[in-house]
């Protein structure tokens, strides 16, 4: 280090760095939450939505609702909604239209059809009830949702329920399905008052662009008119999710599904189309079944809060003045400490730590946005704990490896005693005296963590997250610590098996951005950050190799 003289200029250099990294980091997150203008809605209220209201920790499988929260949900949806549609009208869904007709809201009501034919029963006697008690809110009935789709039963057995229905009840009988499949089936077309079609551009087998949706829905709903012509037809399911992975470009957001919602309810009011939009609450349920993206599909979210207004901007992050400033005050800190307990010896390094600390503290927060966006049920929480706090140890771990290297390990040490203790977190002691490298045990674990996540998207994607944000900062630090220590990985095997690693993680680079088409940008960044983690795992076994040749 230089002279101690010199101190003072180098913490200003230091501050100065840290001014300019914490300004970069606010054009982060600005450009994230900034409030972005589309086209306003030129009604006021919904015409439609799903109505499946199961809060965190319930389910279908599970803890149901209760009669108090259902009532306080129907309430919420005669705020903003005409009507609402049900997928089944048994058990807790029973007092729906009951419900309905005390605030004013119409119901679409749902029949649960499956391949367990003593619930169909329920489902279809409670149908046939509910539609003549309650004729006023009862405005048609949907016997089966996507049960031809599942092939859960026969067209024909469906047509015979169809036809039970109808002649036991005055409104309009429909059956729901994708719109595909209405034209495989059309003796069922035959069968019903209207055709209820779903058209979800993001989940169909090519998934369509936000740019482009509302054309799609014009093609889906025209091939159905040409089909079945002088058949109503109702959009039975039409919707953009907030939030969840990429697929190739249908790019989840919460901007664009209020984009979406606004293009729908436009466009149908000019074309005289009618829909019903899935859905009204996110159901946290379905994270374990569907991912991030199952649980987002929601207008109002599951604090009862709605998502955006139909007119005026909306922000992608409206939380992301919090997120700034809990990074910089992360970033402050790391730095000043650094500066305090390990005085870089030149400007040039102090800057460099001042600007590290800040890009640490920003992709920190960016980890625990996405544990926070995956933590549905103790697995997601734990996990979500063990990516986030996991990944922060070991990065702060190396950031105070490379503060004292950029001291030159000579830095002043007013605190030494808690530089000591610090210090002492990098390893630690096992009952038998045995150190344990916390740094190197951590590379061990992560690496296997990426290695199942990378497998499970080269064979099973459809559900999986592309978790950058959790990966990202593990992999940048993984690589510097190599790079500025030269220390190499903690062993995961023998020389074969931490190539079969490494190879993993380069075939995962090319192979998933391929199959997700380059259209998709979460494919790509993490292609980028596999590439980033092979590096380090790479360097290490080639380093091992020569240091052995050495010792021969």
């Amino acid at each position: 280090m230089g002279s101690s003289k010199n101190i003072p200029a180098t913490l200003a250099v230091g501050f100065v760095a840290l001014a300019a990294a914490i300004a970069l980091n606010f054009l982060f997150w600005w450009a994230q939450g900034r409030p972005q203008h589309i086209p306003d809605a030129r009604t006021p209220r919904i015409k439609s939505a799903s109505f499946s209201p199961y809060r965190t920790g319930q389910s279908p499988f599970g803890a149901s609702f209760t009669r108090e929260q259902l009532e306080e949900d129907m309430a919420l949806a005669a705020k903003h909604f005409e009507r609402i549609r049900t997928y089944s009208n048994t058990n807790q869904f029973a007092p729906v239209p009951e419900l309905a007709q005390k605030n004013g809201l119409k119901v679409i009501l749902g029949a649960w059809v499956g391949a367990n034919l003593e619930s169909n029963e329920k489902e279809i006697n409670g149908l046939i009830k509910s539609a003549n008690d309650y004729p006023d809110a009862v405005e048609r009935v949907v016997v089966g949702n996507e049960v031809l789709l599942r092939r859960e039963i026969t067209p024909q057995l469906l047509i015979d329920y169809i036809r039970r229905v109808k002649a036991a009840i005055k409104q309009p009988v429909t059956y729901a399905d994708v719109w595909e499949f209405w034209l495989m089936y059309p003796q069922v077309a035959k069968e019903v008052d209207s055709i209820t079609i779903h058209v979800l551009p993001y989940w169909e087998n090519n998934p369509t662009p936000i740019d482009h949706v509302v054309e799609h829905m014009l093609h889906a709903h025209a091939a159905i008119a040409r089909a079945y012509p002088g058949k109503p037809i109702l959009i039975g399911e039409i919707g953009w999710p907030s939030a969840g992975r990429v697929r190739q470009g249908a790019v989840p957001s919460r901007v664009d599904q209020a984009r979406f919602v606004r293009q729908v309810i436009n466009t149908a009011e000019e074309q005289g189309i009618d829909f019903n939009l899935f859905e009204l609450f996110d159901e946290p349920w379905k994270f374990g079944q569907e991912g991030t993206v199952g649980g987002n599909w929601g207008i109002i979210d599951v604090n009862r809060e709605m998502k955006f207004a139909l007119t005026g901007p909306v922000s992608e992050k409206p939380y992301w003045r919090d997120a700034f400033l809990a990074s910089s005050a992360l970033a402050a800190l790391l730095a000043g400490l650094a500066l305090w307990l390990r005085t870089p010896g030149s400007a040039l390094r102090a800057a460099l730590v001042c600007m590290a600390a800040q890009g640490l503290a920003t992709m920190l927060a960016a980890s625990a946005e996405q544990s926070l966006r995956l933590a549905f049920g103790t697995a997601g929480v734990v996990g979500g704990v063990l990516m986030t706090g996991g990944g922060a140890l070991l990065c702060l771990l190396v950031f105070s490896e490379l503060a004292d290297l950029a001291a030159g390990r000579t830095g002043p040490r007013p605190l030494a005693p808690v530089v000591a203790r610090l210090e002492s977190l990098r390893s630690f002691r096992l009952s038998l005296k045995k150190r344990v490298d916390v740094v190197g045990l951590l590379d061990l674990v992560f690496g296997l963590a990426a290695l199942a996540l990378t497998f499970g998207l080269l064979v099973d994607p459809r559900y999986r997250d592309f978790r950058v944000a959790q990966f990202l900062p593990i992999a940048l630090c993984m690589t510097l610590r190599l790079l500025a220590t030269r220390e190499p990985l903690r062993p995961v095997g023998t020389p074969r098996e931490e190539w079969l690693l490494v190879g993993t993680f380069v075939v995962g680079a090319v192979v998933i951005p391929l199959k997700e088409t380059l259209a998709n940008p979460a494919a790509l960044a993490w292609g980028a950050t596999l590439l980033l983690l092979a590096l380090p795992w790479g360097l290490s076994i080639l380093r091992q190799r020569q240091a052995m040749a050495r010792e021969d």
